[in-house]
């Protein structure tokens, strides 16, 4: 659900996932902080076939704690209950696999998206 990298087949070639997804996507890790649109280390969601949003997290390993900074819909998505606990459980799924199994869910934008994520966090 949460592409493994920006070096994924699926977004690697910035054309082909703008033509096929019509998704531009690029790294900000390399861009100064304040000209930056997502975040530092952004992941493409992809949902079903088609990249519906975008996700910068970090892992604090010290603490066991994944933060999502923000996570953004792209637009035209339409939040649900449903995309909130494919979301949640890919999200739990990298936390689990960074060893960071707290959660903790900053911002999204949509803001009426964050309470159906956090509470498909909880069952997750």
């Amino acid at each position: 659900m949460i592409t493994a990298a920006p070096t994924s087949p699926v977004i690697w070639d910035r054309e082909r996932a703008s033509a096929l997804f019509d998704f531009d996507y690029r790294l900000e890790c390399y861009t100064p902080a304040p000209k930056r649109l997502f975040g530092y280390y952004v992941l493409p969601i992809l949902h079903r076939g088609r990249l519906v949003g975008r996700l910068d997290a970090k892992a604090h390993r010290a603490d066991g704690q994944f933060e999502v900074k923000v996570l953004f819909l792209e637009d035209g998505v339409e939040p649900s209950d449903a995309l909130a606990d494919a979301i949640a459980r890919a999200i739990q799924s990298c936390a689990n696999w960074h060893g960071t199994p707290d959660v903790r869910v900053v911002r999204c934008a949509p803001r009426s998206f964050k309470r159906p994520l956090e509470q498909a966090l909880r069952s997750a």
